[in-house]
């Protein structure tokens, strides 16, 4: 695997510059550095020297410029959505994790994303219930679930809620809102499958999905769990065009039902090198919470941090604020585990020695285990919480009425005539 880090000459070699021109890059935040081991040498984050060396100098050609833009370059589509700053996502003039400080619930912020109005009293959605063939597909995996199949999972459910004309249906009878509600409950069903024994678990009429979700993954309510929960997945929601939310968008371009959208946004959003990186959480950099082994894993993040777990979010060079909110909602749970608390001195000293900002990956992974959540219950989350950008995109896109066709630029040999 590529280190996350280069060398001075590295970096040189790499973008054909000189010295004075790295020091200029590096006083004005465009590369960011982490120390060498000798103490007095740094070192450079490859992710910033990549998108520094895809900026062509002067005016470039117009295939230039749409390659650079697909590879953290420029806007490519017009939104009205989410704004990204450096104090996180902004949802429709409203900031993600100032809502999420202030224990707004995440149906109040799904609605805004949908519709963009705000509703300043919290209304739990009406009962919804899952139709009885896709709770038969379910029952099917309440033998057990691997946490690391939850994504897989998810997927399915999506195109099983699909069926049955319930897709046509919901682009010909304008029901996306009450189909978005009803995909978004039954992801927080399946998080039962997670536990011990697996069940899908039903919403009751009525209820917040926050309480929901502890239930079906068999935690304990309190209030601080269900303002930590709410606020993790209000700053989850959108974050402008990732990679699966463009996903999203490319299929609504074609007049794909909402289902059918969302279902390629999943299938985009488990690649390693995004959502299921809670997963190499779970398994590598968190699967031993004891103090001196978590210490032993500094050399790792060092190296690695920013490819393998999400540290330094390319979009937050100072901190990524989502992530910050979540460890600091953790930090206020009621009697926090000596695991817990040891996760998060380590990610301090991280922070403070390597300049390694935690992700929301990190930060998921440390909220649901604080809360005695089973493993993969972070990646689920991520979904089902993204999913509320996801449709608000979808929606979006259809207003545009174009369909979103990159064009490539062929580079092998030309056939002869």
């Amino acid at each position: 695997m590529q280190k996350d880090l280069m060398t001075r000459n590295e970096v040189l070699e790499t973008l054909n510059i000189k010295p004075g021109t790295l020091y200029a890059y590096v006083s004005r935040g465009i590369i960011k550095t982490a120390p060498h081991d000798d103490g007095r040498k740094s070192l450079y984050l490859r992710t910033d020297v990549e998108r520094v060396g895809s900026r062509k100098r002067g005016r470039p050609s117009k295939t230039a410029s749409a390659e650079s833009t697909m590879h953290w370059g420029e806007p490519v589509i017009a939104s009205a959505i989410t704004q990204v700053t450096t104090g996180g996502p902004v949802y429709r003039n409203r900031s993600a994790v100032s809502m999420a400080r202030a224990g707004i619930s995440f149906e109040s912020v799904a609605q805004l994303l949908f519709t963009g109005t705000w509703q300043d009293t919290f209304a739990a959605w009406s009962g919804i219930e899952t139709p009885a063939d896709t709770q038969r597909l379910l029952r099917s995996y309440e033998d057990g679930l691997r946490c690391n199949d939850i994504g897989n999972l998810l997927g399915m459910v999506t195109l099983a809620l699909g069926m049955h004309d319930r897709g046509a249906s919901e682009i010909s009878d304008g029901t996306s809102v009450p189909a978005a509600r009803l995909l978004i409950q039954t992801m927080a069903g399946c998080l039962g499958c997670l536990r011990e024994p697996p069940a899908f678990e039903s919403r009751n009429a009525h209820e917040a999905l926050a309480p929901f979700i502890l239930r079906a993954t068999g935690v304990p309510s309190s209030p601080q769990a269900l303002h930590a929960l709410n606020g993790a997945m209000i700053v989850l929601a959108d974050n402008e065009l990732a990679p699966a939310t463009f996903a999203a968008r490319i299929a609504a371009s074609t007049n794909a039902d909402l289902y059918n959208c969302v279902a390629a946004a999943i299938g985009s959003h488990v690649g390693f090198s995004t959502g299921t990186a809670t997963q190499t959480v779970e398994s590598a950099l968190l699967q031993s919470t004891d103090r001196r082994e978590l210490e032993a894993r500094l050399p790792i993040v060092r190296e690695y941090g920013a490819s393998r777990f999400g540290f330094n979010h390319p979009m937050y060079p100072d901190g990524d604020p989502r992530a910050d909110v979540i460890l600091d909602l953790v930090t206020a749970l009621p009697a926090l585990p000596q695991a817990t608390l040891d996760t998060l001195d380590f990610l301090a000293t991280a922070r403070s020695t390597l300049k390694a900002n935690p992700g929301v990956a990190i930060a998921l992974v440390v909220l649901t285990r604080a809360l005695g959540m089973p493993d993969g219950s972070a990646t689920a989350l991520w979904i089902l919480s993204r999913t509320a950008g996801w449709v608000a995109h979808i929606l979006e896109q259809r207003t545009q009425a174009f369909l979103l066709r990159p064009r490539a630029q062929f580079t092998g040999a030309a056939q002869a005539r």
